[in-house]
């Protein structure tokens, strides 16, 4: 369960299950980026994928919709249950540093704020994962930028949002994977999340999927951007 605390490296969730996750011989994570405030998509991935996550990684654009869920986890346990034990979170260009949240240990204050990096950086199962929007990656022209600074963080896989165009693809030696939009997709894609799927040791696998009220499915994203 989610502490709903927010730890010293921003990652929302207890250091012991922080550690956790870094120790992890296997773990799946939900991948999620730009609800641009469609509370309601952001729900929807979660309903299928986030008890059975071991992390939420949202790559900005929405962090409202965060702090939305956070707040309704306070007082909600069907919201709760449905969180994993660990979240991270990326600033996008429509987000702002600090999100007002219900605060989960007290009425005084009423409200704490949490404070949402540019990016940052998960551990499980041996690998380090970079994650961020990517707005500020050049990445109109590629994931080049997105490669160099995973690899500037020792990190080999990389996560983020920002062109709302789902797609994987490996780019010297770092894996790369954008979930695209759950609420406003480009290039003709249907609102969509990520589940990423490690293990200690091996190559890491990533399956879209479409997200909807009716259920999420499986999709093979054509652009490779």
């Amino acid at each position: 369960m989610n502490t709903l605390l927010q730890d010293e490296s921003l990652i929302i969730g207890s250091q012991e299950e922080i550690q956790k996750l870094k120790k992890k011989e296997a773990a799946k994570l939900l991948v999620v980026s730009d609800s641009h405030g469609s509370y309601q998509s952001l729900l929807f991935a979660l309903r299928q994928f986030g008890a059975v996550s071991d992390a939420l990684v949202f790559c900005g654009d929405g962090i409202c919709d965060i702090a939305h869920l956070v707040s309704d986890a306070v007082e909600q346990p069907e919201i709760q249950a449905i969180i994993p034990p660990v979240i991270g979170v990326a600033e996008g260009n429509n987000d702002a540093d600090l999100y007002p949240v219900r605060n989960v240990l007290s009425d005084n204050p009423y409200y704490v704020e949490l404070k949402i990096p540019v990016f940052n950086v998960l551990e499980t199962c041996g690998q380090r994962i970079f994650f961020t929007h990517g707005h500020k990656n050049s990445l109109y022209l590629g994931t080049a930028g997105i490669t160099y600074a995973a690899k500037e963080n020792n990190c080999t896989i990389a996560l983020y949002g920002h062109t709302h165009i789902a797609c994987g693809k490996q780019r010297e030696g770092i894996f790369t994977v954008n979930p695209g939009s759950c609420y406003k997709p480009r290039a003709g894609q249907r609102p969509s999340c990520a589940v990423l799927e490690l293990k200690k040791n091996s190559e890491p696998a990533c399956i879209f999927y479409e997200i909807s009220a009716a259920g999420c499915k499986p999709f093979f994203p054509e652009r490779t951007l």
